[in-house]
């Protein structure tokens, strides 16, 4: 009985593998990619480091596009289907978040950088979990289910305005985080982006 339900689910995923990558905002990420590509090159122009300022506002530019990958469009006419929506979302992030991830590597070799640092790619993991993590909780509670620009909001709060308000001097490198060493402050946003993803499908299965 487990082996056919889990039969059933993978040639599920499979269907909706199609309709979930035509949904998904594919030109938008485009032109953000394009946007976080020109911040990083524009940082390391006449010498300059990119990775304490231009490299992590493009890192939290990109997780800000996750916050609106659960405001699916074909949601209106799946939600009546067998088809649980843990199930639904599953694929969409499959998806999107190595095409995201993929982009987000590729920007940290412009310029001087040589490739993604530990607390940069630290950085990337929490913001990117939870940006879906914000994401699914503002599609549940708000009308419509449209909670992507809240969330993203939420995202450049913890990224961006956070560390600048609270950090001692003033830096937005997560390589110097608010408080906390870099293990501590990103494996916690890590947690809270899961624990509010777990919350944001409880009881929920269409």
């Amino acid at each position: 009985m487990i082996t056919r339900s889990r039969t059933m689910r993978r040639a599920q995923g499979r269907l909706l593998a199609g309709p979930s990558a035509r949904t998904i905002r594919w030109a938008s990420l485009s032109v953000l990619v394009a946007v976080a590509a020109l911040a990083v090159w524009s940082g390391a122009r006449k010498g300059g480091d990119p990775a304490p300022v231009a490299l992590p506002a493009a890192t939290t530019l990109l997780a800000a596009w996750l916050c609106f990958l659960f405001e699916d469009a074909a949601a209106e006419t799946t939600d009546a289907t067998a088809t649980p929506l843990m199930l639904r979302r599953a694929v969409r992030v499959a998806i999107a978040v190595p095409a995201v991830a993929v982009a987000w590597f590729a920007i940290t070799w412009i310029g001087p950088l040589d490739g993604p640092a530990p607390a940069m790619t630290a950085s990337f993991l929490a913001q990117a979990t939870l940006a879906l993590a914000v994401g699914a909780v503002l599609c549940r509670i708000s009308p419509g289910g449209r909670g992507g620009l809240a969330a993203a909001g939420v995202i450049v709060f913890v990224a961006i305005v956070l560390p600048v308000w609270l950090a001692r001097p003033v830096t937005i490198d997560p390589a110097h985080p608010p408080f906390g060493s870099v293990s501590t402050y990103w494996s916690a946003v890590a947690a809270a982006g899961c624990l509010l993803l777990a919350w944001a499908h409880a009881g929920r299965r269409a």
